[in-house]
């Protein structure tokens, strides 16, 4: 939203920006992800956030994820209800004493209006990208058990909106005590992003596998004590905007992240050399009959490791590095 909603002054963030990461010539945005995966022989899933299109950005959002789809990745869909709402706004459509104040968490909606969000999300997806979604990310994590209801009254199958570490904020799922391991609510099976423990002696907590917020490190060893443990289904998050460094809310300003370039690099290089033991597949390749039963454990970080990563970022998060 680039602060457009607060700042009348502002408006969101256009696409060339905001998702292909446009600095001069180079593209560090999708199209970078993008490049990178194929070098290394792997496909990724891109949840692609539509209701952005209804505030006039529909022709650059289907021209950016249609690269998606034409060079072999996997499009699935993503919402952020705020983009909804700041449409009707400004079209002078809603009363602004009946926005919700959790406006841009799906699940804090009711049955019916999250299913007419979906449905409409569905539509603007299909004119986009030519197919249907098969599976869905909810803006900030923010599905609830009503959620997957919607989802399947749509016909989603798979959601991927379960994110342990935003238990306490965003994230109103219930697991039922799973932290890792995909589970099922009626026909929908919800495919958590992957967490791991980190601290010591109660002052720790569990930290999301995002490939702009870990280390490269930390993600070897979760994939490797995924193995040891029998967790079968590990998920990787990233943003269209993990691969640059952004100077202000309207990205007006953006520099390559080269510390988050050498992580995601590293990543699909220690995939594509670990082929035979890491399968790497898309939301369209699941098969939930490959997923486990029990889940025997949390990956786990300790202190030291953590402390320093935290350390680098914050040296790396000054933006003329």
């Amino acid at each position: 939203m680039g602060g457009a909603w607060e700042n009348p002054h502002y408006k969101p963030v256009d696409p060339e920006r905001a998702v292909l990461g446009r600095i001069g010539a180079e593209y560090c945005g999708i199209p970078r992800i993008m490049d990178i995966l194929e070098e290394n022989s792997l496909r990724g899933t891109f949840f692609i956030e539509v209701f952005a299109a209804l505030n006039g950005f529909q022709t650059a959002l289907s021209e950016a994820y249609s690269q998606i789809v034409n060079r072999g990745h996997d499009a699935q869909l993503h919402l952020h209800p705020i983009h909804y709402y700041y449409h009707l706004r400004n079209e002078g459509r809603l009363d602004p004493g009946k926005i919700p104040v959790d406006k841009d968490m799906i699940g804090a909606h009711p049955l019916e209006k999250q299913v007419e969000m979906l449905e409409q999300g569905i539509s603007l997806f299909q004119q986009m990208i030519g197919k249907t979604p098969g599976a869905f990310r909810a803006g900030n994590f923010g599905a609830s058990g009503s959620t997957l209801d919607a989802l399947d009254k749509v016909g989603i199958r798979f959601d991927s909106s379960f994110n342990a570490a935003y238990l306490d904020s965003a994230c109103k799922l219930d697991s039922r005590g799973a932290v890792n391991r995909p589970w099922q609510q009626g026909r929908i099976w919800e495919i958590p992003v992957t967490t791991f423990q980190t601290g010591s002696w109660g002052l720790g907590g569990l930290k999301q596998l995002n490939v702009n917020a870990v280390s490269l490190w930390e993600m070897k060893s979760v994939l490797e004590q995924a193995e040891r443990i029998g967790l079968r289904t590990i998920t990787f998050i990233a943003h269209s905007f993990s691969l640059f460094k952004v100077a202000d809310l309207q990205f007006r300003k953006l520099k390559p992240d080269r510390l988050v370039l050498r992580r995601l690099h590293g990543l699909c290089r220690f995939l594509r050399e670990n082929a035979e033991r890491f399968s790497v597949v898309t939301f369209s390749d699941i098969d939930p009959s490959s997923f486990p039963g029990d889940e025997k454990g949390v990956p786990e970080m300790g202190t030291l490791v953590p402390v320093v990563r935290k350390a680098v970022q914050a040296v790396n998060r000054l933006n003329w590095l």
